[in-house]
């Protein structure tokens, strides 16, 4: 291999790689298997353990073998592979979307299951700087072109919650990776589909290689990628650090807000925090779009109340965001997905916000709902505002609350306290809002005596 691509990308990996197992994702193609080589060379220097994932996305009939190809290498090379299938597989609009959605939940599972700290995906300078300008012609803000970055959070949710991507190929280019494998003699696989000008990439693709012609350096659009990720993690951070002035988590599902604390803040910190409490209280994977935020931006500061991303907005002296129970338990016009995710060994995420495992997996859960039914003694429920207290989740035992996720065990009939499961449900509220502000540090949230 060429010593500029080696050196570049194991300079990166000894910044990037972290601690502990690291996965590496590979299709065979000549970037990923660039980084096969290049990473088997340093996690031998370095000691480390490397485990090899490959997705099978079943839209070609090649795409079988093709994996095999992976599991053969990785085997030569002395490493575990697996193989990913995504069963679920069709045609259609947005097929890459889909894909790309469906390989990070396939990869980030894999990830949980088999320890492994940190995901390295081979995207190259190239990729960078097409996705820049895919997503400004798609009329994405400078945000959006802030693209991807080196170490960042899984973007599936919640089967990436724990699990970070590695991407130490950034600063090379793809023909600086092919070239490296050919002076190595390495053969690779080549998509059909990266010649199919049917997909957007591919004709930016096309562009850019006529601009490369016209003397334009395209890598410049990599370069602002760069500087616009400095200011999307400093924005970031100045809004967590805001946030201690104006609001609190709550483990059963919300987040309540000091109205005028909030309304002091510059537009662009409300809109950041609003978009990490929206993701945390809703547990929905994607972020939504700021032109839905701004409304509810608006209900806080006017004081009346709001609907949306899968939030509910409850104004008085704090100003409560809460759960919609209608998008966990159906409306009259439609019924909802499952929000059971189920995992490994007998653990599963409800509504992306709750885990529940261990002996609390035996339990009926359901919402509360309106009549409280099952639930002997209230009183648990004094610290929840009333507009909140129907879509709170329980776990029933022989139709009696024993659980209520985030807040601990009710008083039974008989007037005890009832222990099982309590232990056994963990809030995602805390993770979620915190991991979307600080993707580079811990996901943890101000000591008490530092909250709002």
């Amino acid at each position: 291999m060429s010593a500029p691509a080696i050196d570049i990308v194991t300079s990166a990996l000894d910044r990037l790689a972290g601690e502990g197992p690291l996965g590496l994702a590979c299709s065979g193609g000549g970037d990923s298997l660039a980084l096969l080589l290049i990473a088997n060379r340093w996690a031998r220097q370095s000691g480390r353990a490397l485990h090899i994932l490959t997705v099978d996305h079943c839209l070609r009939p090649e795409s079988a073998g093709e994996a095999r190809f992976v599991a053969e290498t990785a085997a030569r090379l002395g490493w575990p592979c697996d193989i990913l299938r995504w069963d679920q597989a069709r045609g259609g609009g947005g097929l890459q979307a889909r894909a790309r959605r469906a390989r990070h939940r396939l990869l980030a599972s894999a990830a949980r299951r088999l320890r492994l700290t940190a995901i390295m995906l081979a995207h190259t300078r190239d990729d960078q700087a097409e996705t820049v300008c895919m997503r400004l012609a798609a009329g994405g803000s400078w945000r959006s072109a802030a693209a991807m970055g080196e170490r960042v959070p899984s973007p599936a949710w919640p089967e990436g919650r724990e699990v970070m991507l590695v991407r130490p190929c950034l600063a090379v280019s793809r023909a600086d990776l092919r070239a490296s494998l050919e002076a190595d003699g390495a053969a690779w696989i080549e998509d059909p589909s990266n010649q199919d000008t049917h997909y957007a990439r591919i004709r930016m693709r096309q562009t850019f290689a006529q601009l490369d012609d016209r003397g334009f350096d395209t890598g410049r659009f990599a370069a602002l990628a760069t500087d616009l990720r400095a200011v999307l993690d400093a924005e970031r951070l100045a809004a967590w650090q805001a946030a201690r002035t104006c609001l609190r988590l709550h483990p059963w599902g919300a987040i309540d807000l000091a109205p005028e604390n909030w309304s002091r803040l510059p537009t662009v910190l409300r809109l950041t925090l609003l978009e990490a409490a929206v993701m945390a209280v809703s547990g929905q994977p994607a972020s939504p779009s700021r032109a839905r935020l701004i409304p509810l931006d608006e209900a806080i500061r006017a004081g009346r109340p709001a609907s949306g991303c899968g939030v509910l907005v409850r104004p008085g002296a704090r100003v409560w965001m809460i759960r919609d129970g209608g998008a966990v338990s159906g409306r009259v016009d439609r019924e909802p997905p499952s929000p059971w995710i189920e995992e490994e060994a007998g653990t599963a995420v409800f509504d992306g916000r709750f885990v529940i495992d261990g002996r609390a997996r035996e339990l009926e859960w359901h919402l509360l709902g309106d009549t409280y039914e099952g639930l002997a003694d209230r009183a648990i429920l004094d610290a929840v505002p009333g507009s909140a207290r129907s879509g709170l989740l329980v776990g029933r035992a022989a139709g009696e609350v024993v659980v209520i996720a985030g807040l601990g065990n009710p008083v039974s009939a008989e007037g005890d306290v009832a222990v099982r499961g309590a232990t056994e449900v963990r809030s995602l509220i805390e993770h979620r809002f915190c991991r979307r502000l600080l993707s580079h540090g811990a996901a943890r949230w101000f000591a008490e005596t530092e909250r709002a």
